[in-house]
């Protein structure tokens, strides 16, 4: 069995974020019901390239990949849903704010019929606050997130994010949210309502903690664009994609491009040293990969292990030789284009029979297997986290690990981060703080974040005592997840068979880069990384120039999809008994979320590419210079409707007076004239006043809100999602919370401050294994245990 079988779906929603939240509940077993109005969801007719019925299939490929092996049904949010929703475990739905508490369908009215189902709401600001109720696009909250304003390159307009990569992300948080709330039914024996803010999703995922980089020590609010390097560097053919953190890679790095003497530089050993001498170090990378081709730079750089990676795209990706190998593109069932599997494997849980994406109305009931009825109250002394009691050994370092184990903390669950003095996670020394100052190593925004609520211990597992105590810890653990190369838990004998003798039920998660086997199974690879290989990059950019990365993106949207499969496993060990062992490559999850992009060329031949602030949804769509400094307004026109709305609102220009303008087809081919007038418009006044008459007039328009001060906006604030948390060290600070509001549920995500290093491995120590103060002695003065860096 798979951890969610038996688990029934009602889904109400339409387009890319609520489709993929479904999708991720049927990859776990789930048997989801679409309920559809006769002319069905408007992502059948929806192709980036306009090629639907192009391969002689009405719906669109990205439709039938999204909505494989899910069941349609036609009918009404009235009677046929409610009548649905009685027998369901989860109703996903993406209407306004009040449309399905207007039709009955709200968790209270849930409630009466069924009082363990689950309602998941997905809406661009989320309920409450005052934009709830307002229609938007994601570009639009791009724009309002902080998104559009970190990205671009200098004395240019700012640039959004291709790809539609945050309803992408938006799907994968509501999953996470409907796993927990169905943990939280199993406990208690009541449904509750994951009420999810897209906008709050992009604030998290698309921008890397803006407002604590600048409110941390050394930090800075100034607008940090452009300065990312190494990146998308020039080959003989074409585009490489590198990315380096440590002062480790860096030297590898300058050894690989024969720059020895920069290598030996110390004043290049700091961020700051490299920053100011910004120009000569691109200089030396571009000048060394201008001379070599892409696969020679890629293969090079796996010999000095710098994370390397051809630019990918929707015709190269199932191409790449390791994804080939681990047969990671399969054949859609309804039309043969390819697409990716699920990204997760594990060995407990089989994969799901692949069926067709259903035809509108094709199925005449529902068909659900009767689920076990749930008889649980919740106490007033409960604790109300769904993962009271769940102990997490967390062996992970950076950003993406981190982040999946920061949500297990967040929801309840005890997670002991294991570092060691001899290496501690990296990101600790990710920080503007000089090294002279004491205790520098604590003071890193990125690993704040990141760590919220854990405890920390040390242990060297370079030495067998370290590996014996970590033995003896997984023990009394629930989940064991690490996210090293697989060469690293090698070399300390670590597998998967020694945790599952040390408790058989143990569910062990691996976050490898590229996966466990394969031909770059030993290659190191960050977020950026996977962005580069995996189209990312490819969608995101100017027109005329380089592909850009979105930024680290990939290491949250992993962590987000690793939590949720700790989750569903946790409900099959609930189920059966059964512990397993999880395998979620990065690179996977990237393929599934560019999925469209190989859907389109295997199905169509279409090569979708980047546009800038162009789209596929909106005609025009762009960014505009007002007249203030670094002040620019976004707009986005969907429709005929919203056009004219526009029209209005500027005067009714003489320029705007062609008929043919009327269309969006009209519209495609005169962006530049649109872009141009709107530009002229917009810089003729402040952005305050643009954005006024605009909104008079109810055009789709947004600010461009700097990242640093994203935690000032007012939706976000009405909805609690900033956190306020106090650290011994760095002081208070505001940390966003997670993207959705769980009813029942705790009141706020973030119990305690990240810890510092090793600042709780005696007390647990003492607690789990019963070790004395001599005993403790004896490991610290053998360097097993501590709580400073060796070598500072």
């Amino acid at each position: 069995m798979r951890g969610l079988d038996g688990v029934r779906v009602l889904d109400l929603s339409t387009e890319l974020a609520g489709a993929y939240c479904t999708k991720l509940l049927v990859d776990a077993g789930a048997d989801v019901v679409k309920l559809e109005p006769p002319s069905g969801d408007p992502l059948r007719r929806y192709s980036a390239s306009g090629s639907v019925g192009a391969d002689g299939d009405e719906d669109g490929a990205l439709f039938r990949y999204l909505c494989t092996s899910k069941s349609s049904i036609v009918g009404d949010l009235g009677g046929t849903a409610a009548r649905l929703a009685a027998d369901a475990d989860l109703v996903v739905e993406t209407y306004a704010p009040g449309v399905v508490e207007a039709g009955g369908l709200g968790i209270e009215a849930l409630a009466r019929h069924n009082r363990a189902a689950n309602l998941v709401s997905i809406s661009p600001f989320g309920r409450g606050g005052p934009r709830s109720g307002e229609a938007t696009s994601e570009f639009l909250l791009q724009a309002w997130s902080g998104s559009i304003y970190a990205h671009g390159l200098p004395g240019r307009i700012p640039l959004a994010v291709g790809g539609r990569l945050g309803e992408w992300t938006a799907g994968a948080y509501a999953a996470l949210g409907a796993v927990t709330a169905l943990a939280n039914t199993a406990r208690t024996g009541r449904g509750a309502h994951v009420d999810v803010s897209i906008l709050e999703c992009l604030a998290l995922t698309l921008v890397a903690y803006p407002t604590l980089s600048a409110s941390f020590p050394g930090g800075s609010s100034k607008r940090m664009v452009g300065v990312m390097f190494p990146s998308v560097e020039p080959c003989k053919d074409g585009f490489v994609g590198l990315f380096v953190l440590t002062a480790q890679q860096w030297e590898m790095l300058f050894a690989m491009v024969e720059r020895p003497d920069l290598a030996a530089d110390a004043d290049l050993a700091t961020i700051a040293g490299r920053m100011a001498r910004d120009a000569e170090v691109r200089e030396a990378i571009r000048g060394w990969t201008r001379k070599n081709t892409v696969a020679d730079v890629v293969e090079r750089a796996a010999l000095f292990r710098v994370p390397a990676a051809a630019i990918g795209n929707g015709q190269t990706l199932p191409q790449f030789e390791h994804l080939v190998a681990r047969q990671v593109f399969v054949a859609n069932p309804r039309g043969g284009f390819l697409q990716p599997r699920p990204p997760f494997r594990s060995n407990r849980m089989p994969a799901v029979s692949l069926r067709a994406a259903p035809r509108v109305g094709q199925d005449a009931s529902p068909g659900w297997r009767a689920g076990q009825p749930v008889t649980r109250e919740l106490t007033a002394e409960q604790e109300p986290r769904p993962l009271a009691g769940v102990k997490v050994l967390d062996l992970t370092a950076f950003w993406a690990g981190p982040y999946a184990t920061l949500y297990l903390a967040s929801a309840g669950a005890e997670v002991l981060k294991v570092e060691s003095i001899q290496r501690p996670d990296p990101m600790r020394f990710n920080t503007s703080v000089d090294p002279s100052v004491p205790q520098w190593y604590e003071q890193g925004f990125l690993y704040h974040a990141a760590n919220l609520g854990k405890r920390s211990i040390t242990l060297n597992l370079g030495d067998p005592v370290g590996q014996d105590l970590l033995l003896r810890l997984a023990a009394r653990c629930d989940v064991v997840i690490e996210n090293f190369t697989p060469r690293v838990m090698e070399q300390f004998g670590m597998t998967y068979e020694k945790f599952v003798a040390a408790r058989p039920d143990t569910i062990m998660v691996r976050i490898p880069a590229f996966g466990l086997d394969g031909p770059s199974r030993d290659r190191s690879g960050f977020a950026t990384t996977m962005e580069q290989a995996a189209g990312m990059a490819w969608m995101t950019g100017y027109e005329d120039d380089a592909p850009t990365v979105p930024g680290g993106m990939c290491d949250p949207l992993t962590g987000v999809h690793a939590a949720y499969a700790v989750l569903v496993a946790l409900e099959h060990r609930r189920q059966t008994g059964e512990g397993q062992h999880i395998e979620i490559p990065m690179i996977e999850i990237a393929a599934n979320v560019t999925a469209e992009q190989v859907a389109e060329w295997s199905a169509y031949g279409a090569l979708l590419g980047r546009q800038g602030n162009r789209g596929p949804l909106a005609a025009p769509q762009g960014v505009y210079a007002c007249s203030g400094e670094e002040e620019w307004l976004a707009i986005a026109v969907a429709s005929d409707a919203q056009w004219a709305v526009l029209v209005d609102a500027l005067g009714d220009p003489r320029w705007a007076a062609d008929r043919e303008l009327d269309t969006v087809d009209g519209r495609r081919g005169s962006q530049e004239l649109i872009d141009t007038e709107l530009a002229r418009w917009c810089a003729a006044r402040t952005r305050d006043d643009a954005l006024a008459v605009l909104a008079d007039a109810g055009v789709p328009a947004a600010p461009v809100v700097p990242a640093a001060r994203i935690d000032q906006d007012e939706q976000m604030n009405a909805r609690r999602f900033w956190e306020q948390v106090h650290h011994p060290i760095v002081g208070t600070h505001a940390f966003p919370g997670w993207p959705f509001r769980l009813s029942p549920g705790p009141a706020s995500w973030y119990r305690a401050p990240a810890p510092l290093l090793g600042e709780h491995t005696e007390e647990v120590l003492r607690r789990e294994l019963g070790l004395d103060d001599d005993e403790l002695a004896r490991l610290r003065d053998q360097q097993v245990i501590g709580d400073r860096p060796v070598g500072l």
